[in-house]
Formats: structure tokens, sequence, C-alpha cells
């Protein structure tokens, strides 16, 4: 028989945002990862493109964030601050994880929020200060933020390398290096 979500320690809200995607079953890459990652371990994926990496990440952040529609958001002191960072070498790639991030966290009430150049810092600055779970960035956007005060990182509890391949191809080491310096 197969694994299904529902076989995996999940939020309900969770296993329902997949269903009514169409996912009900996880991708070998995601059977892999999300039971070491759901026990907070550390993971290095790698598959192809268009094998269902993003949820293999995303599902488990999902579920370890602290909502505003939680129980224990009452007891977080940061409320507001980012709790998950997940960093992307795109400008696309950083549009479509949190696409896909908050498809699966709607019934949540978690705020994600895409940081890139390209567009103003001025609603960026904004969704920042009003308050968000999940921030997914690129390594230049979230070093500006970071430098002018306005991303705070102390609270982040959990850190993807989306496509960390790429972001070394690219030239992004040093700029990932002084975000978490």
């Amino acid at each position: 028989m197969a694994l299904t979500f529902a076989d995996l320690p999940l939020r309900k809200e969770t296993i329902a945002a997949l269903a009514e995607h169409g996912f009900t079953s996880p991708f070998p890459i995601q059977e892999q990862v999300m039971p070491i990652a759901l026990a907070d371990g550390d993971v290095i994926g790698q598959a192809k493109t268009g094998t269902g990496k993003t949820l293999a990440f995303g599902i488990p952040v999902i579920e370890r964030v602290i909502a505003p529609n939680d129980a224990d958001w009452k007891d977080l002191a940061n409320q507001g601050d980012p709790q998950v960072l997940i960093v992307v070498p795109t400008r696309e790639l950083c549009v479509q994880v949190t696409k896909d991030i908050e498809e699966l966290s709607f019934n949540r009430g978690i705020r994600t929020l895409a940081v890139y150049g390209g567009r103003a810092f001025e609603p960026q600055i904004e969704a920042l200060q009003a308050g968000v779970e999940i921030v997914v960035g690129t390594p230049g956007r979230l070093l500006d933020l970071y430098r002018q005060g306005q991303l705070r990182l102390k609270h982040v509890s959990r850190v993807v390398l989306d496509e960390a391949d790429e972001m070394l191809d690219l030239g992004f080491l040093p700029d990932v290096e002084k975000i978490f310096t």
C-alpha cells in the first residue's frame, strides 16, 4: 500500500490543502526527505525539476511555523518576526516558491513574503513591519533588507537554501555567507 500524506504526522489543515491541490501521496523525494525534516533533522536533497522538491521542504516548514491562527501564537514572544528563511537564486523561483508555500498554508493564516530585486523596497518593508512568518528571497535583496535593519533574523529557526548549487554557480556564496554571519 502506497504512503499517503494522511499517513504522515501532518496537521489536518496541511493535508486538506494538499488534497485541494490534487496531492494525496508524496513523490519519492518527499517520501525520503519529509520524515527527517519533520523530525527537525538537516537535509540535503537533490532531484530533477518537477519532482516535488519545493513541497519536500515546504511541508515541513509549514508544519513547524507558529501561525497567527494557532493556539500557541499568544505565547510567542516574537510575533511577526520571520520564523523561516528560504533563500533562492532567482526572482522567478522566489515567486514560484512563495506561491507554492501560500497555497499550502493559507488556511492557517501563515504570512509569506517574497523579497527580490527589481521591485520597490517599500511594499516589502511594509509587509515585514506588519509581520510575516516565512520570508522567501534572493540573496541580494535579503542582504539589503537586513543591512537596512528591516529584516530581523534573530528568531529564524529554519533555513532553506533552495537550488544551492545554482546560487554557488551564480556567485551568491559571499552574499549567503553575509546573511548568516
